[in-house]
């Protein structure tokens, strides 16, 4: 590639411009994005290297011992932006930083620059430099690579393409150099470095707006996920319960699962409020929350319905499993201690229980809404037995289960959804 001087130096120039565009641009959406760790850590890093490109170009047009070591100075910013950038993505994606190994690597990368220089060898730290660039972004490509998650792929091949293309602008760089050999180098620097300019003042451009969309989308998969979230609890609201409620049900009654429903409800809880305030309201919701999250499996569904009204959907759960799970939930909760700030406090709370078979289902003779409204009766039969208690809607499928007929009150006229008339089974003392 022969260039030159006006169009070398309008190339430089225009890369010199890109990167600062690109510094403002990751600057702004490190300003909008400041929740997200990836833009702080991707503005610093494009300034290591805009920093250290220029300083190394400078210093490479000039001798003397002040301006070799600023060259070998300029080199190290150069390539620990570079590396920032691979650690930003890397950090973005949850993952820890690696900044020892990166400080290691441009620390004896600088040390070998200035054993060229001080010997006279500028050829060899050229090659050198050209070497350890390419390897830092080939490493930035690996993270990109092995960061990949469902919804992100095509972000994160761009980015590995990206850092492809800029890892092959300082291999040709290097090979450019290497050709010329140690006599004739100076005559082929400039073709070296057009071709580097060249290659990055497209791959930057593309690497940037990557960085942008993938923050773009991180932030809209947060939205989503707070529009279907209480930000309190972080169960489901309604809109993401009966979304997701709703797919759960079809997809049980296709794998021939049963469902069981759980309501929960903290017992006396406007006393809680009206004695020790809301904030302390919250601790408690957010203590039943937390005790729920780690009682359920992955595939179970969580939603608070309302005020202290929570819900479990629980596919796959026969009746005695639903039994077990429940009580156990409601005596952890019944025995933990919440801290509100000046003494512990603890709660109880009532729990409705109802119960659908795979037969029910796939036959449609019950749906989420019967399930819901039964469990609502059972919860409120709870309430009135004395709170801090398990009640299951006797549906002739609970009552013809195994569980101890003492469980179940006796029936005698027919309900509403086919079943005998609303029963309740006790599986802890009024208090």
């Amino acid at each position: 590639m022969n260039l030159g001087a006006p169009q070398y130096w309008g190339l430089l120039l225009a890369m010199m411009l890109l990167s600062l565009i690109v510094l403002g641009l990751l600057a702004l959406l490190r300003r909008v994005a400041a929740d997200q760790p990836g833009p702080e850590v991707w503005t610093r890093a494009l300034a290591w290297v805009v920093l250290g490109m220029g300083l190394a170009g400078v210093a490479a047009l000039h001798t003397g011992t002040a301006w070799r070591i600023a060259y070998a100075f300029g080199s190290g910013l150069l390539l620990l932006g570079i590396g920032l950038l691979g650690e930003g993505l890397r950090r973005f994606q949850g993952q820890r930083m690696r900044m020892r190994g990166v400080l290691t690597v441009v620390a004896a990368a600088v040390s070998v620059i200035l054993v060229f220089e001080a010997g006279g060898r500028s050829f060899g730290s050229l090659l050198w430099v050209s070497a350890v660039a390419a390897l830092m972004w080939l490493n930035v490509g690996w993270v990109a690579w092995h960061s990949m998650r469902p919804g992100f792929l095509a972000i994160h091949l761009g980015l590995l393409l990206s850092a492809l293309v800029l890892a092959a602008g300082w291999i040709t760089r290097g090979a450019v150099l290497a050709q010329a050999g140690p006599q004739h180098w100076r005559d082929a620097l400039p073709e070296a470095n057009a071709w580097l300019l060249m290659l990055s003042f497209v791959a930057s451009g593309t690497l940037a707006l990557l960085f942008v969309l993938l923050v773009n989308f991180r932030l809209a998969e947060k939205l989503r996920a707070e529009a279907v979230r209480d930000p309190l609890t972080g169960a489901l609201n309604r809109r993401g319960f009966e979304d997701r409620s709703s797919r759960l049900m079809a997809l049980s009654a296709q794998l021939g699962q049963s469902v069981t429903v759980l309501v929960l409800d903290i017992d006396h809880f406007k006393n809680v409020n009206d004695q020790h305030g809301h904030q302390v309201g919250d601790r408690v919701l957010k203590a039943l929350s937390a005790l729920v999250h780690r009682a359920k499996r992955e595939t179970d569904l969580f939603a608070r319905l309302g005020g202290e009204e929570f819900c479990l959907v629980l596919p796959g759960t026969d009746v005695p499993g639903a039994r077990v799970f429940a009580e156990r939930l409601r005596h952890s909760f019944e025995v933990l201690e919440i801290d509100t700030g000046s003494r512990f406090l603890r709660c109880t709370m009532s729990i409705g229980v109802a119960y659908a078979s795979a037969a029910m289902l796939q036959s449609r003779r019950v749906d989420l809404v019967d399930l819901l409204h039964q469990a609502d009766e059972a919860l409120y039969e709870a309430k009135r037995a004395g709170r801090n208690r398990l009640r299951f809607y006797a549906s002739p499928e609970v009552v013809s289960s195994r569980l101890d007929s003492r469980l179940f009150a006796t029936t005698s006229a027919p309900s509403d959804f086919g079943a005998s008339r609303p029963a309740w089974g006790n599986s802890s003392a009024g208090r």
